[in-house]
């Protein structure tokens, strides 16, 4: 695979790879309000930077010069990315969805509304990663959660 291969993923999102003695850096530039899944976090490896626009912020990901890191290194940033971009298709539907409800709401009288009926054709086993990445399944949809984006992520 082509190094152009294995960045252009976030190309858009990269800011710069610099070679510091034996180790790579690569300085991403993301939107402010993304998180950084705390399941890819490694102290040292994930160091926040100023970014010169307000509605970014600047991460960068070092890793030593060798295959398996490198590799890692790459996998991290294209799930951190892939996570983000999917919190925010989810955020825009759910928006979209809420939206629609409160106009159908709008519309019609309380007879109406009173025979709605809402099924959801979802799997109730869903498999959601801890804090240490690891998978786990939940046998129900969850009552209450907190607004804080991924379950266990951290802003940086």
């Amino acid at each position: 695979m082509s190094f152009f291969e294995n960045i252009s993923g976030f190309v858009e999102y990269l800011h710069s790879i610099r070679r510091l003695e034996n180790y790579l850096s690569f300085d991403m530039v993301f939107p402010s309000k993304w998180q950084i899944p705390k399941s890819i976090i490694e102290e040292k490896k994930i160091i926040p930077f100023d970014s010169t626009d307000q509605n970014l912020k600047g991460i960068t990901f070092v890793c030593e010069i060798n295959d398996l890191e490198i590799t890692t290194t790459l996998a991290k940033i294209n799930k951190t990315i892939r996570l983000n971009l999917e919190r925010e298709q989810k955020e825009r539907l759910f928006k979209q969805t809420i939206d629609k409800l409160k106009s159908t709401f709008e519309k019609n009288d309380l007879e109406k509304l009173q025979k709605l009926y809402f099924d959801f054709d979802l799997e109730t086993n869903l498999e959601v990663e801890d804090e240490h990445g690891y998978e786990s399944e939940i046998d129900e949809l969850a009552g209450e959660r907190e607004e804080k984006g991924f379950d266990g992520d951290r802003e940086l």
